[in-house]
């Protein structure tokens, strides 16, 4: 409820229904009444993307959103990010490095180094490309030396 007791002029009974409304929106339903120890590590993301949206925001910004998550969780914090972007209608940057975000949900690829764009692209040019770096970074895993491969 921070962000809208800062920045707006809802009242308290408001200000409840769209908190409620936001972490039903990210199925965490009666959980406005623990504390941040007693959420899970996947949970706790889910109430910062719900803290993100209740302004209704243009721009949705995360920072590694499935750092410290199991594989599952992680896939679970992905669709969730992708479905309320489209919902809302709302342009969403990711930072990370987990690969399966990037070919998972990723449309407008871009691969830093050093602080320098390096590369920029689709998923599916992110396969093929000719970038000597950032076939480092990609392919430095099986998995996606095996998908190269098979599509070489």
């Amino acid at each position: 409820m921070f962000p809208l007791n800062v920045f707006s002029d809802m009242s308290q009974s408001e200000k409840l229904d769209r908190v409620n409304s936001c972490l039903d929106r990210v199925d965490l339903e009666n959980v406005n009444q623990l504390m941040p120890s007693e959420l899970s590590g996947g949970m706790q993301k889910r109430v910062a993307i719900a803290r993100s949206i209740v302004m209704e925001p243009k721009y949705l910004f995360c920072d590694e959103p499935n750092s410290g998550l199991d594989p599952n969780t992680a896939i679970v914090i992905d669709k969730l990010v992708q479905e309320i972007t489209d919902e809302l209608s709302i342009t969403t940057v990711i930072n990370t490095h987990d690969m399966n975000s990037v070919m998972e949900i990723g449309e407008k690829i871009i691969f830093i180094k050093e602080g320098n764009k390096a590369w920029e692209g689709s998923k599916e040019e992110i396969l093929t490309s000719e970038n000597k770096d950032l076939n480092d970074f990609i392919f430095s895993s099986e998995l996606f030396r095996k998908i190269r491969k098979s599509i070489s």
